[in-house]
């Protein structure tokens, strides 16, 4: 049931860039981009707390790296395909046959995102709403399933809460 689920919304979502070039080229850039802009901001967000020392910096930086490392240690104990393997498609983007579950670039978004939100609210909205489009793009490319990504939006949220509350 979850399987065909997973499958029935992937196929929905990939079918929307594969069938239409503006909303591929789109989301390819999105998928491509993204990560170089979440990271920068986060770095620059890190600079300025350590500039200022700000307390907040540990768990800011505990909470991507902890989340970083949980999701590495999954793919290695459990080695999804990707969607373009195991359904036999070729993906909009290239990409290595890794595992897929749960989504890195997902996760990362989603965590950075979070840890934003913790310390100033209304720009981590905006950063939440980059990085729903993120892990959307995800799918829309080929090369992760909806539930990869909903995956690394429950650890992303379960490892800040957390983090944020054990050094606030």
């Amino acid at each position: 049931m979850l399987k065909t689920l997973d499958q029935f919304f992937f196929f929905k979502l990939f079918n929307l860039a594969a069938e239409n070039e503006s909303i591929g080229r789109a989301v390819i850039i999105i998928t491509n981009y993204s990560s170089n802009l979440f990271a920068g901001i986060y770095f620059l967000i890190m600079a300025y707390l350590l500039y200022n020392l700000n307390s907040k910096i540990i768990p800011f930086i505990i909470g991507p790296a902890s989340t970083y490392i949980i999701v590495r240690l999954i793919n290695y104990l459990y080695i999804r395909p990707r969607p373009f393997v195991s359904l036999e498609i070729e993906s909009l983007i290239e990409h290595t046959a890794s595992a897929s579950f749960p989504s890195m670039h997902s996760s990362s978004a989603f965590v950075i995102a979070i840890a934003i939100y913790n310390i100033y609210p209304t720009f981590g909205k905006v950063m939440l709403g980059l990085a729903v489009i993120t892990a959307v793009s995800r799918v829309m490319v080929g090369v992760h399933y909806p539930s990869d990504i909903f995956g690394g939006l429950i650890l992303a949220v379960l490892v800040n809460s957390i983090v944020f509350k054990l050094f606030n």
